[in-house]
Order: C-alpha cells, then structure tokens, then sequence
C-alpha cells in the first residue's frame, strides 16, 4: 500500500493506517518518520510532495510506521528528541524528555539567572536533557549530573557533546550515594514518580520506556522521600531543590518537604495544563 507512491500520497496513506490503529498524533507522527527517512526538513515534505522517494526509502518509511502502529514512540524510531530548542539522542535506555519538563529548567534558569558560579546537581539525570539545556542556557560555574544506569550515563554523555555542553562532570550514582564535594547551590531532578498501580493502567507507548526510569517504590513516592530527607547534606545554606511533580500526588509530595524541619518557602509552579507540575523549596538552616 506504500509503494510507488508520491510523497503527499505516503502520508496520507500512513495518517490512515496510523489512525485505524488507534495512534491520535497519525499525521504528524507520519510527517515526523518521512522527514527523517528523506533527511529534510518536515516543512520541505509539502514542498516536494509530488515527488516518489526511491523503492529503499519507501520500505524503510514501511517498517517505521509499522512500529509505530504498535505503540514504538516516534522518538525511539529516529532516535532523536527535541527539548529546550536542542537535540538530544534517545533510545530506550532513558526516557523521551517531555514539554513539560522544560518548565522545571526554566524554573530553575529564573532563579538563577545571572548568577555566575554557581553549583547545580541534577538527579536522575536520564538523557541529560536537563543538565545540557542548563548548561547552554544558563551561567553555572558546574553541573553534576548523575543516574544510577550506566548506560543512561552514557547516553547524556553523548548529549553533552552533541550540543556542546562542556561544563558538566557525569556521575554514576544510586541517588546521593555517588555524590561527593562541596555543596550545591541547587538540587534539581525529574525522579521517577509513577507507582506500579499507574503503571498498569500507562498507555501501551509509554512502557516501550525504561521501567526503572518510571516507577518508584512507595506508591511512587519513594525518591522525593530520599530527596527530602537527604538533600539538605548537599545544599549550600542558600541552597533550593526543584522537582518535577507526579501530578496526580502534588500535594502528597508536598506534604513530605512540609514536615520536613529542613525546608521553607514551598512552592508549587503549575503547568500549561494548570496542573501542579514542579515544586520549589529553600533550604531551611
């Protein structure tokens, strides 16, 4: 059903068969994969839409939208994800960075903004993305980045050097466990949040992601317990930690760094959507 086709027709023929399989993002999801298959812009698939891409790129383009068709997100198929106006290499070793993890970085570069040598710790750094994103958009004088996969680390190495972020030390580590040196000015992290009762119920494309990279013990609370309980040992006394929110236990979460005697000024920033998606919270000594 694919070949000998145009390139307009290709996509109209992959936006159907995507959506008869129940994918909701058919048409973008169809002009994402092209794009890459061609190696052109998306915008320049309108322009060249008459055009007949060859027998090879045709049955590749096939066995993309195949995958696709199965739930495989876009992201893992070509490889490579968007965050922050940067480029970041994905496989499924880390998880695929998200809009509304950018709300945590921006988060994050507002209070720091300006402030030369300053210190950042990000946890659970997966692809990196975080720590890239802070590094080129922000003024720090070192970022930690740590995970506890080294094959996670690997990848956010990778990501460092693709987009040239040079000021960041790569760590393997269990949480804190790794973590040695002077104290930081900030504590940032997307931990996995997601308890295994959520999990049951994710849509099948989100557990072609890591597994450990989502779930946490503890009705999926366990690492901002850690964090809250641990962090404090790795602050400088001006120091702040910011976290990205399970939404649906914001105020759960919210309650562990409020009895906690070590934090003070909580705050919840909410996202697009108006849910509660980042938490702010000073260093309390």
């Amino acid at each position: 059903m694919f070949y000998g086709k145009s390139i307009f027709n290709l996509l109209k023929t992959a936006e159907r068969f995507l959506k008869s399989k129940g994918i909701c993002e058919s048409k973008s999801d169809a002009q994402v994969v092209l794009s890459f298959v061609l190696n052109i812009k998306r915008q320049e698939l309108f322009f060249r839409g008459s055009l007949k891409p060859t027998y090879e790129q045709i049955s590749k383009f096939k066995d993309y939208i195949l995958r696709r068709s199965e739930g495989e997100p876009v992201a893992y198929i070509t490889g490579f994800a968007g965050f922050m106006g940067f480029e970041f290499k994905v496989n499924n070793n880390v998880l695929i960075p998200r809009p509304e993890t950018e709300i945590l970085v921006e988060r994050v570069l507002e209070f720091a903004d300006m402030r030369s040598k300053w210190s950042v710790l990000d946890l659970c750094t997966g692809s990196g993305c975080i720590a890239v994103a802070l590094a080129k958009l922000g003024v720090f004088e070192n970022i930690t980045a740590s995970d506890i996969s080294e094959n996670a680390i690997n990848i956010a190495k990778e990501n460092a050097q693709i987009n040239n972020a040079i000021n960041i030390n790569f760590v393997k580590s269990d949480i804190f466990d790794g973590i040695s040196g002077d104290n930081f000015d900030i504590i940032v992290s997307n931990p996995p949040y997601v308890s295994e009762e959520e999990y049951c119920i994710l849509k099948n494309e989100l557990k072609f992601e890591p597994k450990n990279a989502l779930v946490a013990k503890n009705s999926g609370l366990f690492f901002y317990r850690e964090i809250s309980n641990r962090a404090c040992r790795y602050l400088k006394n001006t120091g702040i930690v910011f976290l990205e929110l399970n939404a649906n236990k914001a105020y759960e979460i919210r309650s562990i760094f409020l009895d906690s005697p070590y934090y003070k000024n909580l705050r919840i920033v909410k996202d697009y959507a108006g849910l509660p998606r980042v938490l702010e919270a000073e260093i309390n000594i």
